[in-house]
């Protein structure tokens, strides 16, 4: 499936002291639905996890098929939109990337949602894709791309329907040798304002054991470098609890069965405020659920949910 890139300028929508007098933008995928929309046509964003850029939803394995979640749920009928955070892939990096805490980096991310639904509402973001007068908005993601969303949320209110898959309200945790130990740990200055994460290092957390290998080295080489702050904030135990629980919409939650949250099942409390709250638990998946082997479960789920919910 061909995707359509666009670069969205947020320079403005962030303060001054943070640009320092540079243009700023935000990258983004765009995938046309090439499926049967929804009665109401959905547009769906996704956050990739820390050390991952948006190719995460967009994954491209020699020889295998199905593990681009973007071009799935495009087949199912639902415009998708990838977009790599701040100071992340083709996302500018800002001067001083130690200011890009997550709130800017989610009102970054917020300003550059907000104005492709602009653009696809009016029919100015491609000729190949005709005015949307209405639709449902829908934003979510990954890991550290789900700790983005619950913060953005919270702050801003983007969007009608929120996705959060492989994060925790709770607070982070890791397995390693077959327990589970927190992920929160202080800022080490010497790593810089980047650090890159080695995939295979951490494959006990990330995948379940029979993801194949050829599927494995893709996901190493996938690994990019992150922002060590937003990074730290995204493990630190209940960062984000409050504003989870100022998240109104509907919020559908998806954690593999060996994954970050130490207590999945409590989960859905953190959402206080939210009358319809799921919480999937899928089989066979360690943390990075785009690579199990039963990944088609959580998104024709995803594809089911969007479409029962009332309008």
């Amino acid at each position: 499936m061909t995707y359509i890139p666009v670069s969205i300028d947020v320079t403005e929508a962030l303060p001054v002291d943070v640009t320092e007098g540079e243009k700023i933008a935000i990258a983004a995928w765009i995938f046309p639905a090439t499926g049967t929309p929804p009665p109401v046509p959905s547009v769906v964003a996704l956050l990739n996890g820390g050390s991952y850029d948006k190719r995460y939803f967009h994954v491209e394995v020699p020889g295998r098929t199905g593990y681009s979640v973007a071009e799935e749920l495009a087949s199912r009928g639902h415009l998708v939109i990838l977009l790599d955070h701040l100071g992340v892939g083709e996302s500018s990096r800002i001067p001083t990337q130690m200011k890009a805490t997550r709130q800017i980096c989610a009102l970054a991310n917020h300003a550059a949602v907000l104005e492709i639904h602009q653009r696809l509402a009016n029919g100015t973001l491609d000729p190949a894709i005709p005015a949307m007068p209405q639709f449902l908005k829908v934003g979510g993601g990954h890991s550290m791309g789900g700790f983005q969303t619950i913060t953005q949320q919270a702050e801003h209110a983007t969007y009608d329907r929120v996705l959060i898959l492989g994060y925790t309200a709770i607070g982070v945790h890791l397995t390693v040798g077959g327990q589970q130990v927190p992920a929160e740990r202080p800022i080490d200055p010497a790593m810089g304002d980047y650090w890159l994460l080695d995939h295979a290092g951490i494959a006990e957390s990330f995948h379940w054991d029979d993801v194949p290998r050829d599927v494995l080295k893709v996901d190493e080489e996938l690994a990019v470098e992150v922002p060590t702050l937003l990074s730290n904030q995204s493990t630190q135990i209940g960062i984000v609890s409050d504003d989870a629980g100022r998240i109104t919409v509907p919020v559908y939650i998806c954690l593999g069965e060996r994954d970050v949250s130490p207590r999945p099942h409590d989960e859905p409390s953190y959402y206080k405020r939210s009358g319809d709250v799921t919480l999937h638990i899928l089989p066979k998946s360690g943390h990075c659920q785009s690579f199990a082997s039963t990944r088609m479960q959580m998104i024709d789920r995803i594809d089911g949910w969007i479409r029962s919910l009332p309008k």
